[in-house]
């Protein structure tokens, strides 16, 4: 008799099963697709206006370029220090833009405040714009910049405390695996509260940089870099807001940071901040 029951249970289990089979592997699928769905990046253009570039120096990397000697950067990325050719970058901007990008000596960058991550800190110690102000940290992103404190400072208290002319803001970097809608929307306010508290500086929206084809993962990847990046070129109106992308500096065939120029993937090697600093010197924009 219990045998009985057992071989009843057994076909009740497997027609409960063949009844059932098809609803779950419809719902598998749907949930496939909707995950294929959310993942997909619409497609975005980055707001800028065509330069007509003119490259002068060495790519980093390239046949010109010196022996250098290892240090370590920020977040402790090794880096090296040591003079090299510097690759700098510009162009000018069309008639109808209202302006157009000149170089200008570090003295522009008296006025500055930099706002960013360790992308930022590596600007800051070993670049050449050593008169500007610096708000940047490691780890810093725009959803936390509002409790963040800098050396006992706030970005309200930076902002509130001089009048600058210039404001550089690059951030993204370490939230780009987050949801993109929060993430556009903490850099939107970001950006908002420095002009209601600077309305008279020029803004300057830094694109986030490329890591190499090794560091990308599945949500640190470059496609999701210049989703970023294009989203917040929106904000540049080219009268007091400009969206500035060094990437082309660095970056490889594929668009991609070149593995040749950091050692971590995602930092750019000690002297290249200061190839950095002379394309921000040849990119600027007089009021």
């Amino acid at each position: 008799m219990n045998r009985f029951k057992q071989c009843v249970y057994t076909v009740i289990l497997l027609a409960t099963c063949l009844v059932a089979s098809p609803f779950i592997y419809k719902q598998i699928w749907n949930s496939s697709k909707e995950k294929t769905k959310t993942e997909k990046l619409p497609p975005i253009e980055v707001n800028m206006p065509t330069m007509a570039a003119a490259q002068t120096g060495t790519a980093p990397g390239g046949e010109n370029s010196t022996d250098t000697q290892q240090t370590t950067a920020p977040d402790g990325a090794t880096a090296a220090t040591g003079e090299t050719a510097a690759q700098t970058e510009t162009g000018t901007a069309p008639a109808n833009a209202g302006f157009a990008y000149v170089q200008s000596d570090p003295s522009y960058f008296d006025d500055a405040l930099f706002v960013g991550d360790s992308r930022t800190v590596g600007i800051q110690l070993y670049g050449t714009l050593k008169n500007a102000d610096y708000f940047c940290d490691k780890g810093l992103a725009a959803y936390k910049i509002d409790t963040a404190s800098v050396n006992g400072q706030t970005l309200d208290g930076v902002l509130k405390a001089k009048k600058y002319g210039k404001i550089y803001v690059m951030l993204g970097i370490n939230e780009v695996g987050n949801n993109f809608d929060y993430t556009i929307k903490a850099f939107n306010s970001t950006i908002d509260k420095i002009k209601q508290a600077q309305p008279d500086a020029l803004i300057y929206i830094m694109a986030n940089l490329h890591v190499t084809t090794g560091a990308q993962t599945s949500t640190i990847s470059n496609e999701r870099i210049n989703y970023l990046n294009a989203s917040f070129s929106q904000l540049a109106d080219y009268k007091t807001i400009f969206y500035i992308d060094v990437n082309p500096v660095f970056d490889d065939n594929d668009g991609a940071l070149r593995s040749d120029a950091s050692n971590d993937g995602v930092h750019v090697l000690a002297n290249y901040y200061e190839t950095w600093c002379s394309w921000l010197c040849m990119n600027t924009v007089k009021k």
